[in-house]
């Protein structure tokens, strides 16, 4: 099976989606939400804009070319100390495209995007649940968690947990833990394996036969870690794998095959 991460891909203007508090409101302080709750409301009093890069301030003839995908807005939620929820903007044709596929828990807010001094267009907020847990068979899953203080890597090997209240309770808090085999138990076409969204095959087609732009796609097993994961591998997900209704990204593979540190 072949999954691919999704990324922003970095053109003209910045990637980065920004959300613009109103004069009553300070920044800092953000807006009241609950991250498992519509927010229509909220969302109503802010207003969004691209973050232009330096050549926006070099060249204000620059002409915006229609990007479909953004990271952002990323918005502080005042009830939660500061905590900031991830978004990704997308234009009303991707919309149109994700409303075909199955995604995780998801919203769509339509908001007035500012590209340019006086200048706005439609676009819509993409909220997506990234917590995979209500789509994971723990029994069927293994996990790492790393031990900053200590430096040392813990390995749980598949039916170590059967639920994730077990994983909560026997595994230390200071442990941070990470899926190395994530089996999901129903058809998805986005999974979130931090700290990207993986999309299926069908998710790519669409885009492509949608001549979607400026999403950056590369295969799973592809995405470079700069020198070794927490595994050891070479790749960044070197020794990690998604399976979906049984379905793996190793199918066809060997562990063998990825190049790992030398002890």
């Amino acid at each position: 099976m072949k999954l691919y991460a999704l990324k922003a891909k970095y053109g003209t203007y910045q990637s980065m989606i920004q959300a613009l508090y109103p004069e009553r409101v300070k920044s800092y302080y953000g807006i009241s939400y609950r991250e498992d709750e519509d927010f229509s409301e909220s969302i109503k009093t802010l207003k969004f804009r691209i973050a232009l890069d330096h050549n926006d301030r070099k060249n204000p003839n620059l002409k915006y070319i229609g990007t479909d995908f953004y990271n952002g807005p990323n918005i502080i939620n005042n009830e939660t100390g500061g905590y900031n929820l991830d978004f990704y903007t997308v234009s009303p044709k991707m919309k149109e495209v994700l409303e075909h596929l199955n995604l995780p828990k998801h919203r769509f807010y339509p908001i007035m995007l500012t590209i340019d001094k006086g200048k706005e267009l439609t676009y819509f907020i993409l909220q997506i649940d990234s917590s995979m847990i209500p789509y994971t068979d723990v029994s069927k899953s293994s996990f790492y968690g790393l031990d900053l203080k200590l430096k040392q890597v813990h390995h749980y090997e598949i039916g170590t947990f059967k639920t994730e209240e077990e994983i909560d309770e026997k595994i230390p808090s200071d442990i941070f833990v990470r899926d190395k085999s994530m089996y999901i138990n129903q058809e998805l076409d986005w999974v979130y394996m931090a700290p990207y969204f993986m999309i299926s095959e069908k998710s790519k087609k669409l885009f492509e036969e949608h001549n979607l732009i400026d999403l950056e796609i590369t295969p799973f097993y592809e995405m470079g870690a700069g020198m070794y994961n927490e595994l050891g591998f070479r790749k960044e997900y070197g020794g990690r794998e998604i399976i979906i209704n049984g379905r793996s990204t190793m199918d066809g593979l060997d562990i063998n095959d990825f190049e790992r540190k030398e002890e």
